[in-house]
């Protein structure tokens, strides 16, 4: 309700004049109905209990702006306009919506503090061995070509095809004669697709017809005896994780494993403001896949941020989202400080605690020439064709050859040393450096608020298990858990601002410390600064 008194709403129905054609019969107000999707997430509820809270809750009727006895909306109607936000984007265009009217309070600006984390969204399809998946796949083919043009199937479905595809696949990961089923399901599924193609050419573009076809290749290929012969790694050869399908109802989900976490589907990276004596607002959301790495969403981050006039000036991030290129890049093209660990690359020599890695060498850059520690110059310098520049130096055979401490340098015939274009390397230097001192570590602190806000997402919002199939249908679920998660915190801050809220009753430690006047951080936000 604050949200409506302090900020007049979020959005308008002008607003979306653009996602609705201009003729035709007049539809429900879509700010109505964005408005319900972010209680919806809000509050956890259905499609039907949703619907429902509009048609009895008061408070509903009043955050929507309706009459007493307005009787709703029929509870599909939610659906329908979820489908309008997974296209064009038009989901983060929603959460652009949230963060104008945000700023025009003045409790989010440019140029602060971000920072920004990854978690694991979970499928919201069951895990299948390859032989269910292929299983199910020509289940759900078939079910489509039944749906569109059953007469078709005549001649074609036996009692055995019944017996294996008539209900959901359940064989497990032992199941009875598995080579059996194995040499069955794939003949079963290349007979169906040549049928397919060459007697029901308008049904072959169907997006079940064509999962089955991307997940016979993925698992089967066919001799040049026209035999069909089921992929194994060691043979013919598997695609990689990042781009096998995993289920037929989902063919944009991915398998992934990070340590011991091993899941199936996407990655939702958020980001949020960490400024003092400030409400943190979440300023961006993004749903990757599961395979891609941390790092490479940055760039489309900083992008969006930039779009909505909120780049920050630091960013702190964890060692996923740092190399020594994308701070250089962040600097460069948004004048953003990347703050993040900059991991040292771990050799062999260091490893083992021998003194001859990378730092042992000396390097010369306007003679283009490094010297090792027993005082001997390199033979090659070269910049190899890369995507990401660096240099490459070999010392001679002969100097390696007589070294007495070559044990110590290399196992090959000659040392070669790879390291990156001066200005980067410089940078590195510089950030490496930089990160061992009490200042950075206590910046540096500030990011683990963002574990925080995940966990909120998580546990508070059932983020981690994702209501819908396909990636940007994931996406929506996020920008209005976003959205959700901000109404949230702006409507505690305009309710109680920061400034005049009652501090934490101190514990007994406290009080002990107090009572010896031995000083102590008021603030977490403010330990380790001193």
């Amino acid at each position: 309700m604050a949200i409506r008194d302090h900020l007049d709403g979020l959005w308008r129905d002008e607003d979306f004049v653009e996602w609705y054609p201009r003729d035709g019969k007049p539809g429900l107000s879509p700010a109505q109905l964005a408005t319900v999707s972010v209680l919806q997430f809000l509050l956890e509820l259905s499609d039907r209990q949703a619907a429902e809270a509009v048609r009895c809750r008061i408070d509903f009727k009043y955050a929507l702006g309706m009459e007493l006895d307005d009787p709703g909306f029929h509870h599909s109607v939610l659906t329908d306009f979820r489908e309008r936000l997974a296209e064009d984007g038009r989901a983060d265009k929603l959460l652009d919506l949230v963060l104008e009217q945000i700023k025009v309070a003045g409790l989010v600006r440019e140029r602060g503090r971000q920072r920004t984390d990854s978690t694991h969204i979970l499928s919201a399809v069951r895990d299948l061995t390859r032989l269910e998946m292929v299983t199910e796949a020509m289940r759900a083919a078939l079910e489509e070509i039944a749906r569109q043009a059953p007469q078709e199937l005549v001649g074609l479905v036996t009692d055995e095809w019944g017996e294996r595809y008539g209900r959901a696949s359940r064989l497990g990961r032992t199941p009875t004669r598995p080579k059996t089923r194995i040499k069955n399901t794939g003949d079963d599924v290349y007979l169906l697709l040549r049928y397919v193609r060459t007697y029901l050419r308008a049904l072959w573009q169907g997006p079940q017809v064509q999962a089955l076809r991307q997940i016979f290749l993925q698992n089967y290929w066919v001799d040049d005896r026209a035999r069909v012969q089921r992929r194994e790694p060691d043979e013919a050869g598997l695609p990689p994780s990042s781009t096998a399908i995993v289920s037929p109802y989902d063919l944009t989900a991915r398998y992934s494993r990070r340590n011991d976490t091993r899941w199936k589907k996407f990655l939702a990276h958020v980001t949020e403001t960490c400024d003092d004596d400030t409400v943190n607002i979440i300023t961006d959301v993004t749903t990757t896949p599961a395979t891609l790495y941390d790092i490479r969403a940055l760039p489309a981050i900083h992008d969006r941020l930039a779009q909505r006039d909120l780049l920050p000036d630091e960013h702190l991030v964890d060692g996923g989202y740092t190399s020594i290129v994308q701070q250089d890049q962040s600097a460069r093209e948004h004048g953003i400080t990347l703050v993040g660990p900059v991991r040292k690359k771990r050799i062999r020599q260091s490893r083992q605690g021998n003194v001859f890695d990378r730092d042992a060498f000396t390097i010369d850059w306007e003679r283009r020439q490094v010297v090792c520690p027993q005082g001997k110059p390199s033979r090659e310098w070269s910049t190899p064709l890369s995507i990401t520049p660096y240099t490459r130096v070999r010392f001679a055979k002969e100097d390696c050859g007589q070294c007495p401490v070559k044990s110590s340098s290399t196992r090959g015939d000659r040392r070669q040393l790879n390291f990156l274009p001066q200005q980067l390397y410089e940078r590195q230097a510089a950030a490496r450096a930089a990160q061992q001192t009490t200042p950075w570590k206590a910046n540096y602190a500030m990011r683990a608020g963002i574990e925080s806000t995940v966990n909120e997402f998580v546990n508070g919002h059932g983020m981690r298990q994702t209501r819908y199939r396909s990636q940007t249908k994931t996406h929506v679920q996020h920008v209005l858990t976003a959205i959700a998660v901000n109404i949230e915190r702006v409507n505690a801050e305009l309710a109680t601002p920061t400034a005049e809220r009652r501090p934490r009753t101190p514990t007994a430690l406290q009080n002990f410390l107090d009572w010896q006047q031995i000083p102590r951080p008021t603030a977490w936000r403010t330990a380790g600064k001193s």
